[in-house]
């Protein structure tokens, strides 16, 4: 892949003139997301320059987010960030249809807690009712772009005829299995937060140790108020984009000065040290 790049004094650097070439030549051809670009050594000799400013170009594709590095693996065209807005109810399965694009899952872990059990991990479902508990590698098209652990109350997991062998199929939909045994959900609490990954959840998404994810954490409710689902995903910081509408509803009030329309949630300091592969919820 050769481009033709201005080796005159005074332009831009030669970094930049790559990554710009490169961005066109992603734009204009239309490349899919997963595409391997050329390795390093491949660019610089084809174009006669150094491995350091192959380097430099790749990264500030990066900070584009037009590509992904895989380690041992290569470059890639990235796809486009999955921006969902707020507030918006739906599977990560559905958001993913939504954007024209195909989810999947790959099952890490399946378990059953029996009432009791003092094995099961913490959950907003009462001591006296069995849980079931799915962690899966959330993937779009090939790629891994987040990690996610659900918990459900037994009767729900056999109201839906969930198993491991159902959970483990690849186009496994929770809220398809809720939708196709008339269960409705009728609102979710939700709260986000930005962790580094831990080593195993690095290996896992293939990524650095330590790279940006953000957390997800959702316990929703049927109209009767029964808490039906509790979700705790961590997804690729540079793959997943939440999008907030805000409205005034002191009607030109200040909500900081007029405490009958201030609602305030979340916020303040979470350490947070736990992996969402091992230890409690």
């Amino acid at each position: 892949m050769r481009f033709d790049l201005d080796t005159s004094r005074g332009v831009q650097p030669l970094y930049m003139q790559l990554a710009n070439a490169l961005d066109a030549y992603i734009t204009e051809e239309k490349l899919a997301p997963g595409t391997q670009l050329p390795s390093e050594p491949t660019l610089a000799a084809e174009n006669n320059l150094s491995r350091s400013t192959i380097l430099k170009a790749f990264e500030l594709l990066i900070d584009r987010g037009l590509v992904s590095r895989r380690r041992g693996k290569g470059t890639f065209v990235r796809s486009r960030p999955m921006e969902r807005r707020l507030p918006e109810l739906t599977s990560f399965s559905e958001h993913i249809h939504s954007l024209g694009l195909r989810p999947g899952s790959i099952l890490l872990d399946y378990a059953e807690f029996a009432p009791g059990s003092s094995l099961r991990p913490g959950s907003p479902f009462p001591d006296d009712v069995g849980i079931v508990v799915i962690e899966r590698l959330r993937t779009v098209g090939a790629s891994p772009v987040g990690l996610q652990r659900l918990i459900v109350p037994d009767y729900i997991a056999h109201r839906i005829g969930l198993n491991e062998r159902i959970a483990a199929r690849p186009d496994f939909s929770f809220y398809g299995g809720l939708c196709d045994a008339g269960i409705r959900l009728a609102e979710g609490e939700e709260a986000l937060r930005a962790i580094n990954a831990t080593p195993e959840e690095s290996e896992h998404l293939g990524v650095d140790h330590g790279t940006a994810l953000i957390e997800v954490e959702r316990l929703s409710h049927d109209p009767s108020g029964q808490p039906i689902e509790q979700v705790r995903a961590r997804y690729l910081g540079t793959q997943y984009l939440y999008r907030i509408t805000l409205t005034n509803q002191s009607n030109g009030g200040s909500h900081e000065s007029d405490p009958r329309t201030t609602h305030r949630s979340g916020g303040g300091y979470t350490p947070c040290t736990d992996s969402l592969l091992d230890g409690d919820i």
